[in-house]
């Protein structure tokens, strides 16, 4: 047994405790108590269970801070607004993003903070905002969690078309095309020498229209000389159409002051000259038709003061 002073090995346990402690704390906070620490801000529009007020922050697994405060907010949408804060030394930058992870099997989640390759400008205060914002991105399992309603509602609307297409009457319809497909496999069994005999035939085919496309050939080639001639002489007829309606037109051009005088005057007098010609033709009508009534008038005619004797 212990026979010293039973309150100085009380109080060495204790200090020993409360060392232990600090060092616990130390290191899962990752600070020393004398480094610089700068707060940022992340907003997040997703479940975060497994998240509290001084949870670890990590930076690509090292632990190099802590949560420091959520709250709720309801501005621009329902959003989750969590503090950090970390040390000084992080690279932040703008192509830095937070995500969070699961701890273990214990479902604690952390904030795991990574960075895109590559250069990036120095993170600002946007206007509006107390710290900086760092944008948040949904990876990994959390990601997966996230999407899982939406997997579920799927996977349950596949189920129910699957089920839709299992039932009884898509079952019989199937039934029915595999019978028919049989059946048209045996057709084609029992013409396999017809459809054997196809390509020869498609060949034959082929081949005569290739004989029937050089007689085509020849037969323009043998027309083309009497074509060239015809459309030659197409072309002089035109041609000399076009010099007679020239010469035409110069003819009109030259004689148009005739042409005028007659339309004027010559035109004129065919009233009269068809009123005469009436009148003759009278004449001649009555002429006729004494004739026809005394042809002796033509030889002989009586004189005006002659005297009839009786006999």
């Amino acid at each position: 047994m212990f026979k010293g002073d039973r309150n100085f090995a009380v109080g060495l346990f204790v200090s020993i405790a409360i060392a232990a402690f600090v060092f616990f704390v130390v290191w899962l906070t990752g600070r020393t108590g004398t480094e610089e620490m700068s707060r940022y801000t992340l907003l997040f529009d997703k479940d975060i269970s497994g998240l509290t007020v001084g949870g670890p922050v990590k930076y690509m697994g090292m632990n190099i801070g802590s949560v420091v405060e959520m709250k709720l907010e309801q501005k621009n949408g329902i959003r989750i607004r969590v503090d950090i804060e970390i040390l000084e030394s992080t690279p932040v930058d703008h192509g830095t993003y937070a995500s969070l992870a699961l701890q273990g099997i214990t479902g604690v989640a952390v904030v795991n903070l990574s960075t895109d390759p590559g250069d990036h400008a120095a993170l600002k205060r946007m206007e509006g905002e107390k710290y900086p914002v760092i944008p948040v991105r949904i990876t990994g399992f959390s990601a997966l969690m996230a999407s899982a309603p939406e997997i579920m509602g799927k996977l349950d609307s596949l189920l129910t078309q699957a089920g839709k297409i299992l039932g009884e009457e898509n079952q019989n319809a199937i039934a029915g095309t595999l019978e028919n497909i049989e059946n048209l496999t045996h057709s084609l069994a029992e013409e396999r020498e017809t459809i054997a005999e196809i390509p020869g035939n498609l060949n034959l085919t082929v081949t005569e229209i290739r004989t029937t496309v050089l007689q085509l050939q020849d037969m323009l080639n043998d027309l083309r000389p009497g074509i060239n001639t015809t459309v030659d002489n197409i072309g002089q007829s035109s041609i000399n159409l076009a010099s007679l309606t020239t010469r035409v037109d110069q003819l009109l051009l030259k004689h148009e002051r005739d042409m005028s005088r007659f339309m004027e005057e010559g035109l004129g007098e065919t009233p009269a000259l068809m009123n005469e010609t009436r009148a003759a033709l009278r004449d001649l009508e009555k002429l006729v038709m004494e004739l026809q009534d005394d042809p002796s008038q033509i030889i002989y005619r009586q004189a005006d003061n002659s005297v009839e004797i009786d006999p």
